[in-house]
């Protein structure tokens, strides 16, 4: 521990931070990110009583990194993640998720409605399954903010990206403020191939140890797993349809919605269908965030990180938050730290245990 191998066969790296709380967190990260995304948040909410379960999703840090996109799909990740829980003990769990770990929390809702107590989504607004096939041409000619996972979900993405990793940071982890835009159609690529890839001097929310553990996991595992979400639009339709999954999510079910108001992978129109689909619905728009908002209002890094060099440059940091680390750091782990206790504290469910 903190690694478990599923039924899948997929092995999991994970944090699991105070396991004696009453309620269950399970913390999902995004694109291009890792579970020490939720380094500031892991401490507040084991302080205030919660299990948190932080893994490394497939594809990044310490987990397995399947080549085959097909393992990537919402279906078989919503799989992997109860199977996590059941081996842990958890029954039922809150969700927290962040870009594509938000579309993932959202799709666990609907494939494992019973182990879900509520939903926190950040930085991607809950998204319906589709009722007809969508290429992601089509997608960007709709959403021209989105352009850029053409690129990603192309099969020169990964070795494009591995060549230019201190600059694929520096871009995706810039500050709002100074935020370059790489989200139309052909833009990301360009800037990777561009001169200014080679000497990266471009602000980076990342600092010191952070930076050290994103350019370290990244360089060792790569990122052809990381992109590989990018490739499962069709089969996640084939699947969803095949299953007849509904569009909204359970009338039941407390969502928080948690976004940047500078984040400019945010269609208007993603917000206008979340407010559609999902029936008791808390939005909590973070004015002059970006993208990053579990990073961007919180001071400094914490210390120690227990980074390394070696294969898994993240395994010691999960074994000592696992161990309690935590317990002796202070911090309320910023604006989304703040919101999700706060919004929690509301809900009945914070006294259930959540567990087999």
């Amino acid at each position: 521990m903190p690694k478990l191998t599923l039924p899948s066969g997929h092995t999991w790296a994970f944090v699991d931070a105070n396991p004696q709380g009453k309620t269950t967190l399970l913390c999902l990260h995004g694109f291009p990110d890792l579970g020490y995304g939720y380094r500031h948040q892991i401490g507040p909410w084991a302080r205030a009583g919660f299990r948190v379960v932080v893994p490394d999703m497939l594809g990044y840090g310490g987990s397995d990194a399947p080549i085959d996109p097909l393992q990537y799909t919402t279906k078989r990740l919503a799989g992997d993640l109860m199977a996590l829980l059941t081996a842990l003990g958890v029954g039922r769990a809150i969700v927290v998720g962040h870009d594509w770990g938000s579309f993932t929390a959202g799709r666990v809702a609907l494939w494992h409605p019973d182990r879900v107590l509520a939903l926190v989504l950040m930085s991607v607004p809950y998204t319906a399954p589709a009722r007809a096939p969508m290429s992601l041409n089509i997608i960007a000619e709709r959403a021209p903010n989105l352009g850029y996972q053409l690129f990603l979900a192309s099969p020169e993405a990964a070795p494009t990206l591995e060549e230019n990793i201190p600059y694929f940071l520096a871009l995706t982890f810039s500050p709002p403020s100074q935020r370059t835009d790489f989200t139309p159609k052909g833009v990301m690529k360009s800037l990777l191939l561009s001169p200014f890839a080679s000497a990266p001097s471009m602000p980076c929310l990342l600092k010191g140890d952070a930076h050290r553990a994103y350019l370290n996991s990244f360089r060792t595992r790569g990122l052809t797993g990381a992109t590989n979400y990018y490739r499962t639009a069709h089969l996640r339709f084939l699947e969803e349809t095949a299953a007849s999954l509904p569009s909204a999510l359970p009338s039941s079910l407390p969502v928080l919605s948690i976004y940047g108001t500078l984040d400019r992978t945010i269609a208007p129109a993603a917000l206008k269908a979340q407010r559609r689909f999902v029936p008791r619905l808390t939005e909590v728009p973070l004015k002059g965030a970006g993208h990053w908002v579990m990073i961007e209002d919180v001071p400094g890094e914490e210390s120690p990180s227990f980074v390394d060099e070696g294969a898994d440059p993240l395994a010691e940091w999960r074994e000592q938050m696992s161990a309690g680390a935590w317990k002796g750091r202070s911090g309320d782990g910023g604006a989304v730290g703040r919101e999700v206790l706060s919004w929690l504290k509301g809900l009945d469910i914070v006294e259930v245990r959540g567990k087999l």
